[in-house]
């Protein structure tokens, strides 16, 4: 395991014109909350993009990388869309549930259930 190995990195897909995927392999934590908010603002914030947040491969959500899901999970609400969620993991489900974005957020197990609900 190399020191790479121990920061997290974000990727972004376009899954179509209007629609894109935001991967994050690794920690989500206070490191790579900067690089997450760089990723998901401009698309939480602009029109008729569908957004889904994969956090499959990701570990250690903090308080700053949940205060940027709490950011563009609101500037989605904002136009009339739902931030979806990608986790299998309880206790992201519970920081997600506890911090109350249940309400404005849909969580899902897996990128397939995601896409093809939505």
């Amino acid at each position: 395991m190399t020191g790479l190995d121990l920061i997290g990195h974000i990727e972004t897909t376009e899954i179509s014109e209007d629609a894109f995927v935001v991967s994050v392999v690794g920690p989500l934590d206070g490191r790579v909350a900067a690089e997450l908010r760089d990723a998901l603002m401009p698309l939480a914030t602009r029109d008729c993009a569908g957004l889904l947040l994969d956090l499959s491969d990701a570990h250690g959500l903090d308080d700053d990388a949940l205060s940027v899901i709490s950011h563009a999970a609101h500037h989605v609400r904002r136009r009339g869309e739902t931030l979806g969620i990608v986790t299998n993991s309880t206790s992201a489900r519970d920081l997600i549930d506890s911090s109350g974005l249940l309400d404005i957020v849909t969580v899902f197990s897996s990128a397939r259930e995601a896409i093809s609900v939505g």
